[in-house]
């Protein structure tokens, strides 16, 4: 492992590599200004490159909130408090992370949410009932659910939410 040569790329290669980077999902800012630097890019020809991808529109932050909002929200079955500071460590704008987590329907948050705190307390129910009561607590938090849920889910209590 004494000395490994990396691949010198030109502007042209770097555009193609970025443009199929790009074309495989949804990709924010942040995570194209870290290709571009893998690739071995730096200063003007690093801008030109990403300048590249904020023209063609292969990057796109409120595009990238939305996609990531619903998908976490739908495949993971995150709360929006999880997906906040998911968008937020990605370098998402405060208003691309609104617009994103518009994407999420009230309806089926609520679903969502009283369906993990009925499974957690199908789980616990064996413990005490402050201690069911803590873990439910304790899951909805984990999985970026508001605290207002947790009492809200307590059995018997699973009407909708005004």
């Amino acid at each position: 492992m004494a000395w490994e040569t990396r691949k010198q790329f030109t502007l042209e290669d770097g555009k193609s590599a970025l443009e199929r980077y790009c074309a495989y999902q949804e990709r924010c800012q942040k995570e194209v200004e870290t290709k571009i630097a893998a690739l071995g890019f730096r200063g003007e020809a690093a801008e030109v490159l990403l300048l590249e991808a904020l023209q063609s529109d292969w990057v796109n932050d409120e595009r990238y909130a939305r996609a990531y909002a619903r998908g976490k929200f739908r495949a993971l079955g995150w709360g929006k408090g999880k997906i906040l500071y998911g968008l937020r460590s990605k370098g998402i704008s405060s208003a691309c992370i609104d617009l994103g987590l518009q994407e999420i329907d009230p309806q089926e948050y609520e679903e969502k949410a009283l369906a993990v705190a009925a499974r957690v307390w199908e789980d616990v129910r064996k413990l005490p009932v402050f201690q069911q009561k803590r873990k439910v607590e304790q899951v909805l938090y984990q999985r970026g659910f508001e605290s207002e849920w947790a009492a809200r889910t307590a059995p018997g209590k699973q009407e909708a939410i005004d």
